[in-house]
């Protein structure tokens, strides 16, 4: 399991407050909350070295930054000296109880888009992770919940004090869905 699934869900356990019921892998959940943050920079190409496959770009700042690129971008000789690059990350975080029994696990997938050949470059990558916990003990007084993750270990986690902690039971599960998103894309100035 990933150190950052685990950090993932007990920074999303305060959201846990109800917002509606959500409908998650065929089964209905509990109440539960969504958040979404994005982020977006537009960068220029400074320099490129088709050689080393490497691009120096300047972000909004003037800061430059060299990156490797990969051998998956099939596009790399399309960029030029002045092209921007624009880069949009978005992070969806889905936060609900999951019914008594439902047992500990972790889950994760990803997706990869690329440009077609001879297109700019551009390309987007998703990735899904889930988490499933068991809530071990509620201390409504403290605001704190201990779970149990999936690999055993519990953790015990201060909840937001505007939770409703009277429906968070021993035995109930916790389930964070944590989806990022990177999508890139080279435009011409």
């Amino acid at each position: 399991m990933r150190t950052t699934s685990v950090v993932l869900l007990a920074a999303a356990l305060p959201f846990f407050t109800a917002c509606g019921s959500m409908e998650t892998g065929g089964q209905a959940a509990e109440p539960g909350a969504i958040a979404v943050a994005t982020a977006q920079i537009t960068a220029t190409v400074k320099a490129i070295n088709h050689k080393n496959r490497t691009v120096t770009l300047a972000g909004p700042n003037g800061k430059r930054v060299t990156y490797k690129v990969s051998e998956a971008a099939v596009n790399f000789d399309q960029i030029r000296v002045g092209d921007r690059v624009k880069v949009k990350f978005t992070e969806a975080i889905a936060v609900y109880l999951r019914p008594q029994g439902t047992p500990p696990s972790v889950g994760e997938g990803a997706a990869v888009a690329l440009a077609p050949k001879g297109a700019m470059p551009g390309g987007m990558v998703a990735t899904t992770t889930e988490v499933t916990a068991r809530v071990v003990s509620v201390d409504a007084a403290t605001h704190h919940v201990t779970l149990q993750l999936p690999d055993g270990r519990k953790r015990t986690v201060s909840v937001n004090p505007s939770v409703d902690l009277s429906r968070v039971a021993p035995g109930d599960s916790v389930t964070a869905q944590v989806v990022n998103s990177l999508a890139i894309s080279v435009e011409k100035p």
